[in-house]
C-alpha cells in the first residue's frame, strides 16, 4: 500500500504546545472569565441573594442547601459565562463548608466541563472539597461515599503522576473505612497503598527528568525521556505527544508535531499510520529501558490512525488498510491482540437481579452496569470490585453509556427519562424528559455534546447535554426501538426496532436516509463498524447481518445460532463480532467469512448485552443471571 505524504507541515507549534487541557488538542471549552467580569457577576449575585448569604453566614448548616440552589442556577445560566463561573464557585465552596462533598465535587466537575481549567487544578480543587466536606461526616453512608469518591479521584491523581495527592486520598479513605470498622475494606485500601508505593518507586527513575521540565519546559532531553515514559509506560499519547514534539530526536519530533495536528483527511491519517509503523520497526536507542514498550505503543498508534482512515479513505483502499491492521495485530504480543478473546478473567457480582446493559469506560479501566434492581454500578476492571453504586432512577434501568471523558454516564429505563450522572459525586447532573415510555437505548456522541435515545414510544430523540433540551425527534419506526448508535462524526444515527428493520438517520436534519430490510423477525441491536460504512445487526430470527450502509445491501449473513440474538458488538478493527445469546452464550464471529470463531460460556441464563473495550483486547457480557463477566486472552490473567 502506498501512503501519500502530507506535504509541508504548517503547524502553529506554539499554540499546539500550550493548549490545555488536551495536550495539543484544541480545547473547545469556554475561556475562564476575566477578573473584571467575575467581580461584576459576584456583585450582582450578592445583591440578588443578600438575605440567603447573610443567613448562611449566621447558620452554617444552611450552606449545603444554598449550594444546591446555586448549582441549579448555574445550569440555567447559559448566556452569562461569568455568572455561571461564579455560581459554580459559590456552589462548590458552600457545599464543602456545609459538609456536602458530593455537591461540591459535582459543581467543580461541571465547571471543568464548561470552562478551560487545567486538569491538575481541577483535581486539587476536588481533593480540597472532599477533605473539607468530610470534616462533618458522621453517618455510615457518608463515610462510604467519602471512600468511593476518594478512590475514584485516586485514579485521576495517578494518571497525572501526582503521588502526593494519591497518598492523601488513600489516607482519607482508610480513615473513613476505620470509622466504619470494615476489616475487608481497610485491608483492600492498604493493599492499594502498597500498589501506589510500588508505582512511586518505579516512577523515581523518571522523577529527575520531570523536575527538570518543571524548571525548563524546553529541555529537549527531558521532553524526550518523559514523553517516551508517558507513551511507553502509561500508553498516554495525549500527555506524551506534546513532550515528544519538543524533544531532541528528529524523527520522533517531526512525527509527534504532525500527529498533534489532528488530521481528519485520509492522506494525513495514512501518513501518520505508516510512519508510526515504520518508526516502531527501527531500533529505538533513545531510552533503552522503554524500547520494547515504546515499540508496542507505536504499533498501537499506527493501528489507531489506520482505524480512523477506514472512514475517510477511498473505498478502493479499504482492503489495503485492513491488511495493514491485520499485520499490526500479528506483530503485537498476545495480550495486545484485538479480538483474541478466549477466557473469563473476572466475574462481578452485586446486582440483585438481571443486568441489562454494561459499558467499558473509554480508557478500559472501569465498567458501568445497570439492571432490574434500579442501580447503576461502577466496577474496577483490574480487580472486579465495585467502586460505586448510584441509586436514583425509578424502576428498571435498561441502558447505560459513558461520556467520552469517562467522568459521567448516561442512563435510561422504565420511567421514560434519560439521566446524566457524575461519577465522582454519584449525583444526577441533568434529566432529559420527553419519552413517553420505556427508554431502551442511549449513546453519546464522540464530542460529548449530544445524547441519542430510543425506546418504546417508537421515537429517537437527540438531546443537548449542555442545555438538557431536545434538539430533534425522529419518527418512522412502526414498533419499539431497542437499539441506537451514532457515527463517529455525529452526523448519522442507527436504530433497530421490533418492526424488523434497521434505519439510518441524518441527525442534522431528521431525515431517514436508509431502511435496511433483511431480518425475518424483530431486530434488537445494531452497531456501526469502524469507518461507519458498515453496520452489524442482531435479531430474534437467530441471525446477524453485516450491512453496507452506502447501498443498504446485505454483505454477510452470520448464524443461525441457538436462540435469539439479543445484542451485538464489533471489534475496533471490524474483523470480529460478538453476539449475546438467549442460549446463555457469548459467541465470537469473523465478520468477513461468517465463521464462528469461539463460544464464551459461563452465564447460566440468557445474555442481554455484550461490548468490546475501546482497544478490542477485552469484552464484557451481562445477563439474566445477575452477573457481569469480563473476558480476555490468557495473558490478561
Amino acid at each position: 500500500m502506498q501512503h501519500r505524504g502530507p506535504g509541508a507541515i504548517t503547524l502553529i507549534v506554539a499554540f499546539l504546545l500550550t493548549a490545555q487541557p488536551g495536550w495539543g488538542q484544541t480545547d473547545k471549552r469556554a475561556a475562564i472569565p476575566s477578573a473584571e467580569a467575575q467581580a461584576k457577576a459576584t456583585k450582582l449575585i450578592k445583591e440578588l441573594f443578600q438575605p440567603e448569604l447573610a443567613k448562611a453566614e449566621k447558620e452554617p448548616f444552611t450552606k449545603a442547601g444554598l449550594a444546591s440552589y446555586f448549582l441549579r442556577e448555574a445550569r440555567d445560566t447559559n448566556d452569562d459565562p461569568a455568572g455561571r463561573f461564579v455560581l459554580l464557585n459559590l456552589a462548590s465552596m458552600f457545599a464543602a463548608q456545609g459538609g456536602d462533598a458530593a455537591t461540591a465535587l459535582q459543581a467543580i466537575e461541571e465547571k471543568a466541563q464548561f470552562f478551560a481549567l487545567p486538569a491538575a487544578e481541577v483535581l486539587k480543587a476536588k481533593i480540597a472539597a472532599l477533605f473539607q466536606g468530610s470534616k462533618s461526616v458522621s453517618s455510615s453512608d457518608s463515610y462510604q461515599n467519602m471512600i468511593d469518591s476518594a478512590m475514584l479521584l485516586l485514579e485521576d491523581a495517578l494518571a497525572q503522576d501526582d503521588y502526593s495527592s494519591s497518598q492523601q486520598l488513600l489516607e482519607a479513605a482508610e480513615l473513613s473505612a476505620r470509622k466504619l470498622r470494615d476489616v475487608p475494606l481497610v485491608a483492600s485500601i492498604r493493599k492499594r497503598q502498597d500498589d501506589v508505593k510500588a508505582q512511586l518507586k518505579a516512577f523515581a527513575r523518571w522523577q529527575p527528568f520531570v523536575d527538570r521540565l518543571a524548571k525548563n519546559p524546553d529541555d529537549a532531553e527531558a521532553n524526550l525521556v518523559v514523553g517516551l515514559y508517558q507513551v511507553a509506560s502509561r500508553g498516554n499519547w495525549e500527555r506524551g505527544l506534546p513532550l515528544l514534539a519538543k524533544c531532541n530526536a528528529p524523527a520522533l519530533k517531526k512525527l509527534a508535531l504532525y500527529d498533534l495536528s489532528e488530521r481528519t483527511d485520509a492522506d494525513g491519517q495514512l501518513y501518520l499510520a505508516s510512519n508510526w509503523f515504520g518508526l516502531a520497526e527501527v531500533e529505538l536507542a533513545e531510552v533503552k529501558e522503554l524500547k520494547d514498550a515504546a515499540r508496542i505503543q507505536m504499533l498501537l498508534r499506527s493501528y489507531h490512525w489506520y482505524q480512523l482512515a477506514l472512514g475517510t479513505a477511498p473505498t478502493k483502499e479499504i482492503d489495503d488498510i485492513e491488511r495493514m491492521m491485520y499485520r499490526i495485530t500479528a506483530n503485537l504480543p498476545a495480550e495486545y491482540k484485538v479480538g483474541e478473546i478466549t477466557t473469563e478473567i473476572r466475574k462481578c457480582d452485586g446486582h440483585s437481579g438481571p443486568v441489562y446493559c454494561a459499558a467499558f469506560s473509554p480508557d478500559g479501566k472501569k465498567i458501568i452496569s445497570a439492571g432490574a434492581d434500579g442501580y447503576l454500578r461502577l466496577w474496577d476492571v483490574r480487580t472486579g470490585k465495585e467502586l460505586r453504586h448510584i441509586d436514583g432512577q425509578s424502576g428498571r434501568v435498561w441502558t447505560v453509556a459513558f461520556t467520552p471523558d469517562g467522568k459521567r454516564v448516561v442512563s435510561g429505563g422504565y420511567d421514560g427519562s434519560v439521566r446524566l450522572w457524575d461519577l465522582a459525586s454519584g449525583r444526577e447532573i441533568r434529566r432529559f424528559s420527553g419519552h413517553s415510555d420505556y427508554v431502551r437505548s442511549v449513546c453519546v456522541s464522540r464530542d460529548g455534546k449530544h445524547i441519542l435515545s430510543g425506546g418504546d414510544d417508537r421515537l429517537l430523540r437527540l438531546w443537548s447535554i449542555e442545555t438538557g433540551a431536545e434538539v430533534r425527534s425522529f419518527s418512522g419506526h412502526q414498533h419499539f426501538i431497542w437499539s441506537v448508535a451514532m457515527a463517529r462524526d455525529g452526523s448519522r444515527g442507527l436504530s433497530a426496532s421490533l418492526d424488523k428493520t434497521v434505519r439510518v438517520w441524518d441527525l442534522r436534519t431528521g431525515q431517514e436516509l436508509r431502511t435496511l430490510r433483511g431480518h425475518k423477525d424483530t431486530v434488537l441491536s445494531a452497531v456501526y463498524a469502524p469507518g461507519d460504512r458498515r453496520a452489524l445487526s442482531g435479531s430474534t430470527d437467530k441471525t446477524m447481518i453485516v450491512w453496507n450502509l452506502e447501498d443498504a445491501k446485505e454483505m454477510v449473513h452470520l448464524g443461525p445460532q441457538k436462540g435469539y440474538v439479543l445484542n451485538v458488538a464489533v471489534s475496533p478493527d471490524g474483523r470480529r463480532g460478538l453476539s449475546a445469546g438467549q442460549d446463555h452464550s457469548v459467541r465470537i464471529w469473523d465478520t468477513r467469512t461468517a465463521n464462528e470463531l469461539g463460544k464464551l460460556q459461563g452465564h447460566t441464563d440468557q445474555v442481554w448485552h455484550v461490548a468490546f473495550s475501546a482497544d478490542g483486547r477485552m469484552a464484557l457480557s451481562c445477563g439474566q443471571d445477575g452477573s457481569l463477566r469480563i473476558w480476555g486472552g490468557q495473558k490478561h490473567r
